[in-house]
């Protein structure tokens, strides 16, 4: 099972904006950034990131992430 990572910190700045933001491949950095997935993948591209992972930071998670107890 693979271990959960907490983008709260990395993800904040851009939240803020509800960019989109391409994560490096061990989803502990931002590579890309952008108003629309295509301009946060493209920035990621131009640093030669391959397979970088795509998502909206938003300020509030709660309804797309189960909580657990």
């Amino acid at each position: 099972m693979e271990k959960s990572n907490d983008l709260t910190k990395i993800l904040l700045p851009y939240a803020k904006k509800n960019l989109w933001v391409a994560l490096s491949v061990d989803r502990k950095k931002v590579v890309g950034s952008g108003k629309t997935p295509r301009e946060a993948l493209k920035e990621a591209e131009e640093k030669k990131v391959e397979r970088p992972t795509l998502i909206q930071a938003i300020p509030d998670y709660s309804g797309f992430v189960p909580l657990t107890k």
